[in-house]
């Protein structure tokens, strides 16, 4: 296809109707869609309330336990794969089939899982007397445009089964959604994985390749997308933890935001929600404004969603006096009408638009209030080793006097992966946290260290010897994170004028995801690349590069016939550091440039509004593109609700 890449990405919504159509043909003529709330703004993006009338849906209900009799007989269920509202569905099923047993014949209940149906979901139905009585399908919608150059899958549960539950049955619908986006694009020359699950997402991709193989798929290198990164979210935790100090992490921050919608609550904001309230006041219900936080339909918003916030209002008042000075009555009645036919409507608008993030920004200013910048000292005071002792005071004031449900987590637990916590110090945070929550969250600790958010300490009267541990227990200059960081340079000496992306965190931390790219866009050969990222020790390198490093890759089949008991499947992969360790050795294959026009970078386990305005100043300074995808767009506190 010779179009250009944004239809192309515009296009995947095409391929998502054309499933859900094959599915929804399979269940009846007249059916009833009753959808889990969850997936109504992601299902609004790839078809509308008509599209479904024309394809059988005759009426729609939200998925509620309590949910009584429908219009019609055949009724088709849409949820995530969440084996808790799958349990709530087979519930209502059942319950329904008590009062009239005689439908159980009629096989007319569907349930539609997104984004797989996992197997343990058939053993479930044959437990609960259902099979043969309820069919299951599933539905792996493509990744969809949420904004120029982001890309999300809108599934935010796959964080907590992937890192909290250590669940990985869904892990395949990544690698199957990477799959189906190189039907139409095409294949990248060089891939980068960084950490464990990423690198089975690639060995997954690479049995689908051979296993569902194309004959009119070009095989050649993508002219769209010249690299692919793919990352885990817990290769760099720190940049979810910081407070991000641009327009768009703050909204995050303060607004739930679905689907690339913002709910502008100014009375109900994230802050409120955490915070302790010893005094219950009734809620008044407000009417909730929403906001399209895309660039396509709110320019304003593509103006200033990258910015530093100090620098967002005086461009708004600017704006609003551009508005002021427009002086439609000297206007004489054939510019009038000329005004009314072309330009009222955008103006009408945009005044809407201005209106809206005024307010914005006005609730990020009352709700931040003066702790914004204590909060950004500290963390910076943690990024860069100094000063523990103040830093766990301010965070022990914070847990005694200021406590927030999510808030004062992520600072503990960035303290734990900077600095460290002694056995006192953790014991201390914690009991102040159950003290103001209850002990039924004690869980959540345990949640923390399973996703490795937080490293608990080991008690001292464990050990065989003190003496054994006086190295430990002494002061470190410089931990495992400082070290790292420092080589990948991630941590500036002094603050920028905005033209480091280090500015996304007030100057403090560059994101890594932005650290990646830069070495791809800016070295001129894959052993440039490698040497500038080999303090990264979980990094692979797979795509069209290796295959011209080596005299062939062998296919799926030679690899199981080779395979050895000790060797690990390794599906056109190669260790970052093994590679750079023969690269030198062999001079012939050291220039082997890589320089892409194009990245696309895949972050499993959701990506911040930060590290999307942080790689968008490394595309401006280099002159190229750089698409951002992941499975959702998640704040820090979104990852402490899904420990919680």
């Amino acid at each position: 296809m010779d179009q250009p890449l944004s239809l192309k990405l515009a296009s995947l919504c095409l391929i998502s109707q054309h499933k859900l159509q094959n599915i929804l043909s399979q269940c009846g003529d007249k059916v009833d869609l009753i959808i889990d709330p969850s997936l109504i703004k992601p299902l609004e993006r790839i078809c509308g309330v008509t599209w479904l009338r024309q394809h059988g849906v005759d009426k729609i209900y939200k998925m509620d336990p309590q949910l009584g009799a429908t219009a019609n007989t055949v009724r088709v269920y849409f949820i995530p794969a969440c084996i808790q509202k799958y349990k709530c569905v087979l519930d209502q099923i059942s319950s329904v089939l008590s009062h009239t047993p005689s439908l159980a014949d009629a096989k007319c209940f569907n349930i539609i899982i997104v984004p797989k149906v996992v197997s343990s979901y058939d053993s479930i139905l044959e437990n609960r007397g259902l099979y043969d009585i309820v069919k299951l399908y599933a539905f792996a919608w493509e990744l969809m445009p949420l904004d120029d150059q982001l890309l999300s899958l809108e599934l935010p549960f796959l964080y907590k089964q992937l890192f909290v539950e250590q669940n990985h049955s869904l892990l395949s619908s990544i690698s199957m959604s990477l799959w189906s986006l190189f039907h139409v694009t095409g294949q990248p020359k060089c891939i980068l994985s960084l950490g464990k699950l990423s690198a089975r997402v690639l060995d997954i991709l690479e049995v689908y390749k051979e296993s569902y193989s194309r004959d009119f798929l070009n095989t050649n290198s993508s002219q769209d997308i010249g690299s692919l990164i793919i990352i885990d979210r817990d290769q760099d935790y720190p940049s979810s933890l910081l407070t991000p100090a641009t327009y768009s992490g703050l909204l995050s921050e303060i607004f739930n935001i679905t689907c690339g919608q913002l709910e502008l609550n100014v009375k109900e904001t994230k802050l409120k929600k955490g915070k302790l309230n010893l005094v219950t006041m009734e809620e008044t219900p407000s009417k909730n404004t929403s906001m399209m936080l895309d660039s396509s339909l709110d320019n304003l918003y593509g103006e200033i969603k990258h910015r530093h916030f100090s620098e967002v209002l005086s461009v708004l008042s600017s704006k609003a006096k551009l508005l002021k000075n427009e002086d439609i009555k000297a206007l004489g009645i054939q510019e009038m009408k000329h005004y009314v036919a072309t330009k009222l409507q955008q103006v009408t608008l945009f005044k809407q638009n201005l209106v809206n993030h005024v307010m914005a920004s006005e609730t990020i200013l009352s709700e931040m209030n003066n702790k914004f910048e204590n909060v950004t000292f500290t963390e910076s005071e943690m990024l860069n080793n100094r000063n523990k002792k103040s830093n766990f005071t301010y965070i022990d004031e914070n847990f005694g006097t200021d406590i927030h449900m999510y808030n004062s987590l992520r600072l503990m637990c960035l303290l734990s992966l900077t600095q460290g916590l002694s056995y006192e110090e953790y014991n201390s945070l914690v009991n102040k946290y159950l003290l103001a929550f209850g002990y039924k969250f004690l869980y959540v600790f345990n949640n923390l260290v399973t996703a490795g958010l937080l490293v608990q300490p080991s008690s001292p009267k464990l050990s065989l010897s003190n003496l054994g541990n006086l190295s430990e227990r002494l002061p470190k200059w410089q931990n495992e994170f400082q070290t790292t960081a420092g080589k990948l340079k991630q941590l500036p000496s002094k603050s920028d004028d905005g033209k480091s992306p280090s500015y996304v965190f007030n100057g403090g931390y560059v994101p890594l995801v932005a650290v990646l790219c830069n070495a791809l866009l800016t070295s001129e050969s894959l052993l440039e690349v490698l040497s500038k990222l080999s303090a990264l020790n979980d990094l692979k390198v797979g795509g069209a590069v290796i295959g011209q490093l080596k005299d062939g890759l062998e296919t799926l089949d030679e690899k199981l016939s080779n395979l050895n008991i000790n060797s690990s499947l390794d599906f056109g992969c190669k260790n970052a550091k093994s590679l750079l360790k023969s690269m030198k050795s062999d001079n012939k294959v050291s220039g082997f440039s890589v320089k892409p026009r194009t990245i696309l970078v895949f972050m499993i386990g959701g990506v911040t509004y930060a590290e999307v305005a942080a790689c968008d100043v490394i595309q401006t300074a280099t002159g190229s593109k750089i698409i951002i995808a992941s499975d959702c767009v998640a704040s820090g506190s979104d990852l402490m609700i899904a420990n919680t």
